[in-house]
């Protein structure tokens, strides 16, 4: 005999197939229904499925004609980059990656071995101009001094000696009328010729006297002259103290500039953020203007949606969105467009474009939209991707 799975070889259907299987139990009438209601659940179940897929469908065109949906949408945030002002080498590291720091606070050193010596050779120089230009200025002082009392010395000598002009010629004239006196004496035959030749040796000697003390006072003179001379050259000794003062400052101006840089290999955080990474590690050589780090700066976070160009007319200012992120399944965040790119990406740099247009599906230029969350969430990290549904005008 055949078994009852072999029934479907005469040509019979499931349900008569199971209607002949079954044993009679007097009941035979109700197999007809159970086959009909099989169908009926069949018919059921394939019209619940058509009428959800068209449901789903029907959703999905209302949901698409009413918002202009986004993909190509990441959390963004400020991002800066930290470098130095010189030529160095990384001495330590005092803020690893993932780090949040503060304004101000220390982040990182560079080797300062070279500018201690700088800033000590700078403090030596200075101390020995200070040094100098206060022994100068003593010295100067002591000078001035010395040359006051002799140029006061000469000048009185200058008026003596102009006294002793006069007075041997006061001399002269008397011995020049004396010896003339005597002269007529000794032509009477009053006096004898020694006599006369007493009184033409005293006039002599005073016209000696004369030009003795006039030589005198032109000696004097120069005297005076030197002593002016000399104090003339204080002032050009106090212009070397200008000199000395000047070089002091530009000392003090190099110990400043050092004591900059010094200060400037204490890396310090511009502002709140947080490391994102290390650019160059401890004992890494660096240039001026490179880059040592990467971090975020303050907490502020925003949507970045890339749109069609097609799409553009139906968004605006001020319009709202919903976002929702892969990273935090199940929640979505009512948002706000703060901003509509004024180029597309083809005037962006490739970097800044999520999807470079060659290796897009299609190759029509997109537009960024920055979206504002009414509400954001703690822990949204810079980079999330996010899934972002634009309201269009008048939907």
């Amino acid at each position: 005999m055949r078994s009852v799975s072999e029934h479907g070889d005469w040509g019979l259907s499931d349900d008569a197939a199971e209607a002949a299987s079954s044993p009679p139990s007097g009941r035979g009438p109700s197999a007809h229904p159970v086959g009909v209601s099989r169908r009926v659940v069949r018919w059921l179940v394939v019209s619940l499925t058509l009428m959800m897929l068209v449901v789903a469908l029907w959703v999905f065109s209302t949901h698409h004609t009413q918002n202009v949906i986004s993909r190509q949408a990441f959390v963004k945030t400020e991002l800066t980059s930290v470098g130095a002002r010189f030529d160095g080498r990384v001495a330590s590291v005092a803020a690893t990656q993932g780090t949040r720091v503060n304004a101000g606070q220390i982040i990182a050193r560079l080797d300062d071995g070279h500018l201690r010596a700088q800033e000590l050779e700078a403090k030596a120089n200075i101390a020995s101009l200070e040094r100098t230009l206060v022994q100068e200025a003593a010295a100067i002082e002591l000078e001035r001094k010395t040359l006051s009392v002799t140029y006061q010395e000469t000048k009185a000598r200058a008026e003596v000696t102009r006294s002793e002009v006069q007075a041997a010629k006061i001399r002269v004239a008397e011995t020049q009328a004396y010896w003339r006196i005597r002269q007529e004496l000794f032509t009477t035959g009053m006096i004898s010729a020694e006599a006369l030749r007493e009184a033409n040796a005293k006039r002599q000697l005073a016209q000696e006297q004369l030009a003795a003390a006039q030589n005198n006072v032109s000696a004097a003179d120069a005297a005076v002259r030197n002593a002016e001379l000399n104090m003339s050259g204080i002032a050009i000794r106090q212009q070397r103290l200008g000199i000395l003062a000047s070089e002091i400052n530009a000392a003090k101006a190099k110990l400043a500039r050092v004591q900059a840089d010094l200060e400037s290999t204490i890396i310090k955080a511009p502002t709140d953020g947080m490391i994102v990474r290390w650019l160059v590690n401890s004992g890494g050589s660096i240039r001026v203007g490179t880059p040592i780090v990467s971090m975020v700066i303050g907490s502020d976070r925003w949507i970045e949606a890339w749109i069609d160009e097609d799409e553009l007319d139906d968004v605006h200012i001020g319009g709202g969105a919903m976002v929702s992120f892969p990273s935090l399944p199940g929640k979505q965040f009512e948002g706000v467009i703060e901003r509509i790119g004024v180029t597309t990406d083809l005037e962006e740099p490739v970097v800044a474009v999520p999807e470079p247009r060659t290796t897009r599906i299609r190759s029509a230029p997109i537009i960024a939209v920055v979206i504002r969350l009414l509400n954001p969430p703690g822990e949204l990290l810079p980079g999330l991707s996010a899934i972002v549904d634009i309201n269009r005008k008048g939907k």
